[in-house]
């Protein structure tokens, strides 16, 4: 199955391959930045929190944070850029803890 981030750029024809910053993603679905920022945030939040929560590089679950540290844990900015990802395909943070976010910005 391929990730948040995959299904978003082939639903807009973007190029997997690119790098895109909060900036460029806002433009293409109409958002101001401020509100994939907030969304970018929470999920730096989240990772600081809940280390447990966070998958493994190789994007497997595991909350045994002392057998898996955060070394062997995507990287804070990937699990917020995983968030975003999330939300713009309307996924489980979309619904759940970024519903506040949606709502305030009409998307």
């Amino acid at each position: 199955m391929a990730t948040n981030r995959i299904q978003f750029l082939r639903k807009n024809n973007m190029d997997t391959d690119e790098s895109y910053s909060i900036g460029e993603l806002a433009r293409v679905v109409g958002l101001p930045v401020a509100a994939l920022q907030a969304v970018y945030d929470r999920g730096e939040g989240a990772y600081s929190n809940n280390l447990g929560s966070v998958r493994l590089v190789d994007f497997s679950k595991n909350p045994d944070t002392k057998r898996f540290g955060a070394n062997k844990r995507l990287s804070m900015g990937q699990w917020a850029m995983a968030r975003v990802y999330s939300f713009l395909n309307k996924g489980k943070t979309y619904r759940t803890a970024d519903a506040d976010i949606a709502k305030k910005y009409n998307y």
